[in-house]
């Protein structure tokens, strides 16, 4: 039967346990990542004697972390959701202020370049109004440039990031690998739970959830296998897969995530945290904005090089390229990274249109005729010979037509009735048969309006500007078309070709898009704090440490510790009675 003294000595050892635990979790209650703990009691086998059976005293059958698996995996969830909105928020919030800055707008330096082109338009023989222009055009592509070279500077940012994160993610499996040893020697030693072990696992885990999405799997030996992403793993057991940092195979400035000895390339799998982030922000707004950018810029140069290039300049010369290579022997991809101006002289800006209508003073009707545009595309265009020879119209009245005439027996018809095509244009290189005929031969590159009632036997006579030497320095019809092209829709065509957008139109959508990704993600950081802290406050409710109970329970233990005592005094009290009375 077991003597009082033992019983005594096992609720004494059992509340000196609870004292020791309840000291360990006061003295962590600072300690990040701490599970307070709690021992577990139950009553020794009692033994039986006579015809009962008799207590043998306490014992401790466990000293146990409060945890709750469910809450931790929430915990790791809501911080690797949280970190990764964070990471594109601030990537996307800088992107967005770079496109919305004053001094580097690419809307701002539109609008007073095209206003320096208006000015021109307005005073064409004006050195002065075409050396601002030259300047204009200097500053919108520097601000191109300068968009380009930020946007790289982004780029190179999440290159740092990526090798940084990719290094501490590293560093922790390699620690949660090495606790999975410790953890299951300590188990399997001794078959206690190590508290304190799992705690620094657990907060390694917890660490590794904001650099990337994490989920465990506990094994029956107490080890965690890992898994980043969509299920990559990364620690099993005490193997470890180290991630690595590698070079996009399509672009060598931008790195990728490797997995493995093999380094396959898990990019597309990665989510979540720092990470996620870093490649979200990347390919979902910096490399958005920067195909975007390029594609504005690749615009201006080809459609303003295009429009320019059918005018004339002060000499009467066929203008050429506005923007691009100095050097055009070896030119660059055109971008934003690499947008010129390429003209020096003032003088060299082609204003003056290369074709011009003759005189029609001879004429008795109130018909019309404009020069839409010319198409400057075709092999061998240029503008000081526009066109081969001299474009004639007559018109009869008893038909209803224009006879034109391109050259010695080059001669198309044209219907029109001026009480229906009154202001309708035509494509002289793409007559409709019928009504029109076109022409046999050389194709004028024009497009025309007819308007008005001619009389019969009016004409026009449309030839090239400089014919019998150029007179057109007040010409500003090219200056005009150049103007023009600030609200003109040449860009992002729809499924029919149809070009929808300005550049304006383009660069206010790819600044507001950018906002708008902006804030959603945000918000949607907002959102995933909110549940983190609130999944925080329930999980430190379970395992956080609350000093008021840790200081009722550290009295409740010490008058147990005390109670206990008593029990061995009075035992001792007994046996040297039992020792006098002899």
């Amino acid at each position: 039967m077991a003597s009082t003294l033992s019983i005594g000595t096992s609720a004494l050892l059992t509340a000196q346990g609870g004292l020791n635990t309840t000291s360990h979790n006061i003295s962590n209650v600072n300690t990040e990542g701490y599970s307070r703990q709690r021992i577990e009691q139950s009553t020794r086998i009692p033994e039986y004697n006579g015809n009962q059976y008799f207590g043998t005293g306490v014992q401790v059958d466990d000293v146990r972390r409060l945890f709750d698996g469910f809450l931790s995996d929430q915990l790791r969830l809501f911080t690797s959701q949280e970190e990764q909105f964070d990471t594109f928020t601030t990537y996307s919030q800088q992107v967005e202020d770079l496109l919305a800055s004053d001094s580097l707008s690419l809307a701002n330096g539109l609008e007073s370049f095209f206003d320096s082109v208006q000015a021109v338009a307005d005073d064409p023989t004006s050195i002065s109004a075409r050396q601002v222009m030259l300047t204009e055009a200097d500053t919108l592509a520097n601000r191109f440039n300068t968009i380009d070279s930020q946007l790289d500077a982004f780029n190179s940012q999440v290159n740092l990031n990526l090798q940084s994160s990719v290094d501490d993610v590293n560093s922790l499996i390699q620690g949660i690998a090495e606790l999975n040893v410790a953890i299951t020697e300590a188990k399997g030693g001794t078959g206690a739970t190590p508290n304190d072990l799992l705690d620094r696992r657990d907060k390694l885990v917890n660490d590794l959830s904001e650099l990337v999405s994490v989920t465990t799997v506990e094994q029956s030996n107490g080890s965690v296998n890992v898994f980043i992403g969509t299920g990559q793993p990364v620690v099993v057991g005490a193997t470890t897969n180290q991630l690595s940092t590698i070079f996009d195979p399509n672009d060598s400035s931008r790195l990728q995530i490797g997995l493995g000895p093999n380094q396959v390339d898990i990019s597309a799998q990665v989510t979540g945290g720092k990470l996620g982030g870093l490649l979200r922000v990347r390919s979902e707004v910096i490399d958005v904005t920067r195909a975007e950018i390029d594609t504005l810029a690749s615009s201006m140069i080809e459609t303003f090089n295009s429009q320019h290039k059918t005018g004339l300049t002060l000499d009467g010369v066929a203008g050429g390229n506005f923007f691009g290579p100095t050097n055009p022997a070896v030119p660059p991809v055109p971008d934003a990274g690499t947008i010129r101006v390429a003209l020096t002289d003032p003088r060299d800006i082609a204003i003056a249109f290369p074709v011009q209508l003759g005189s029609t003073s001879g004429n008795t009707g109130t018909g019309g005729l404009n020069i839409d545009s010319i198409d400057s595309s075709g092999v061998g265009f240029n503008a000081a010979s526009a066109l081969s020879s001299p474009l004639t119209f007559s018109f009869d009245n008893t038909t209803n037509t224009y006879t034109v005439t391109y050259g010695a027996g080059n001669t198309a018809t044209i219907s029109y009735d001026p009480a229906v095509d009154s202001g309708k244009s035509f494509d002289l290189a793409n007559l409709t048969s019928p009504p029109n005929t076109p022409f046999p031969g050389a194709l004028p590159p024009l497009t025309i309006t007819l308007d008005g009632v001619p009389a019969n036997g009016d004409s026009f006579v449309i030839n090239n500007s400089t014919a019998g030497g150029f007179n057109g320095f007040g010409d500003n019809r090219n200056a005009l078309a150049l103007a023009e092209l600030q609200v003109a829709k040449t860009m992002k065509p729809n499924g029919s070709g149809t070009p929808t957008q300005s550049f304006g139109d383009a660069y206010g959508i790819l600044v507001a898009n950018v906002a708008t990704r902006t804030k959603q993600a945000q918000v949607g950081q907002e959102t995933q704090q909110g549940l983190l802290d609130q999944t925080k406050t329930r999980f430190d409710s379970v395992s956080g440490v609350n000093l008021d109970e840790e200081a009722a329970s550290l009295i409740k233990y010490q008058q147990t510790y005390q109670a206990a005592a008593q029990i061995i005094t009075v035992s001792n009290t007994i046996f040297d009675t039992l020792i006098n009375s002899f």
